[in-house]
């Protein structure tokens, strides 16, 4: 029996973020996505859009974690290994947003792109 997915670890650069529980974390791997294009009542072909591979997580905020430095993270290499086997490499990745702390559940909601992502 296939074992499914739950959670994933990240790092940044080596170094594990101290990610919130199952559901906290999704990665887009990016690529082509494709629009149909259509007249005539028929399906003439499609169009590319090149997009940006996307990783969302939610880190736990503790006395050592400086919003300031995950909010200037750039040109890193993120690993995303889940639970399962797979492991991705985003390279040349970048923080998108600026760290958003939510002191109710003490997460810090982090948004990344990267220059690419490949399956490890």
């Amino acid at each position: 029996m296939a074992k499914i997915t739950g959670k994933a670890i990240i790092r940044v650069d080596g170094t594990e973020l101290r990610t919130a529980d199952k559901g906290a974390a999704t990665l887009d791997l990016g690529g082509e996505k494709r629009e149909p294009k259509t007249g005539a009542g028929k399906v003439w072909g499609f169009s590319e859009e090149t997009m940006p591979p996307e990783l969302t997580c939610k880190v736990y905020h503790t006395a050592d974690t400086s919003l300031k430095k995950l909010g200037a993270i750039t040109s890193a290499t993120i690993s995303f290994e889940c639970d399962s086997g797979p492991r991705f490499v985003l390279r040349e990745a970048f923080s998108l947003d600026t760290p958003k702390l939510d002191a109710k559940d003490g997460t810090v909601e982090m948004k990344f792109s990267a220059v690419s992502c490949d399956e490890a």
